[in-house]
Formats: C-alpha cells, sequence, structure tokens
C-alpha cells in the first residue's frame, strides 16, 4: 500500500518525530536516571509525551523551516 504524495510532509514528520523523540528521550533519561530496572518503561512513556507534543509541532513548523531554509540555501 502506498501512501498519496500529497501526504509526503505528514508521514515524513511522524518518521523524523518518531525517531528524534525516541533517541533524545532515551539519552536525557539514561542521563537523568542511569539504568533503573523500569528504565524501558519510563522511557517509553517519556518517548510517548515528548511525542504527542513534537509530531503535531513539526507538522505545524515545518512549511515555517522550509520557508527559512530556502530563504538561507543558494
Amino acid at each position: 500500500m502506498k501512501i498519496p504524495r500529497k501526504y509526503f510532509a505528514v508521514v515524513f514528520a511522524f518518521f523524523l518525530t518518531l525517531v528524534m523523540v525516541l533517541i533524545v528521550t532515551g539519552v536525557t533519561t539514561a542521563l537523568n536516571l542511569g539504568f533503573p530496572p523500569d528504565f524501558v518503561w519510563r522511557w517509553l512513556r517519556a518517548w510517548f509525551l515528548a511525542w504527542i507534543i513534537a509530531f503535531p509541532s513539526a507538522i505545524f513548523v515545518g512549511p515555517w523551516a522550509t520557508r527559512i531554509a530556502s530563504r538561507l540555501v543558494r
């Protein structure tokens, strides 16, 4: 199943934020807590809470960031 091209920005934002927030919350959770027995649970909770903010933010900020980058790059 292929998703129509018009949804590219949404699909891109979904996967970008999914992976980026997973990495960032994993690192910050480890730095703040070390590796307690419930590390994975705490990490996934932090990831979910951050991702529900990051994904919609990326959708709304994406066009603005594209315009700014287009002006800065030849």
